[in-house]
């Protein structure tokens, strides 16, 4: 019977172990991989210390995001927003998902009245999907804009 007892808390500590190196591993690479983009941002009102935010509006207006990824998720994202004209918070914007180990994935909404239009572009502004193309000319200038900003606020490469 004691075989079977340290077996089970051998069994036990090996997860107790795994556990923690998971959790502390996940802790670090997020922090390297987020810590560098919230550099002169203010942590926001909603952040946790599992999933820390940051917010910054520049004198343009433009307001600048920083969403840690969720618990053991390796998906966050930055954002920039258009200045608002109205008393609506939700503006058209650019979401930036940095990939887990390199490189960045985006995405763009636009508000079309009360219809919103999301769609994925790559790095140059086109259209991740050919049938987002037209999408993506008629908008052009704004994500043009709303890249450039965050390449000066993140330096994205």
């Amino acid at each position: 019977m004691k075989t079977g007892k340290r077996a089970a808390l051998r069994i036990v500590l090996c997860f107790l172990v795994l556990f923690i190196l998971v959790n502390a591993a996940w802790f670090v690479w997020r922090t390297v991989r987020y810590g560098a983009y919230c550099e002169g941002m203010e942590k926001n009102e909603v952040a946790t210390w599992i999933v820390p935010r940051y917010v910054h509006a520049d004198a343009d207006g433009f307001d600048y995001g920083v969403k840690y990824p969720d618990y053991l998720s390796l998906t966050g994202n930055l954002s920039v927003g258009w200045p608002a004209e109205s008393d609506d918070p939700f503006t058209d914007g650019l979401i930036i998902w940095p990939k887990a180990f390199g490189g960045y994935e985006y995405g763009v909404m636009f508000r079309e009245g009360n219809q919103w239009l999301q769609i994925y572009i790559r790095a140059d502004g086109s259209a991740a999907d050919p049938e987002d193309s037209e999408a993506a000319a008629h908008y052009q200038e704004k994500i043009a804009e709303l890249l450039r900003r965050a390449e000066e606020m993140w330096d994205l490469e």
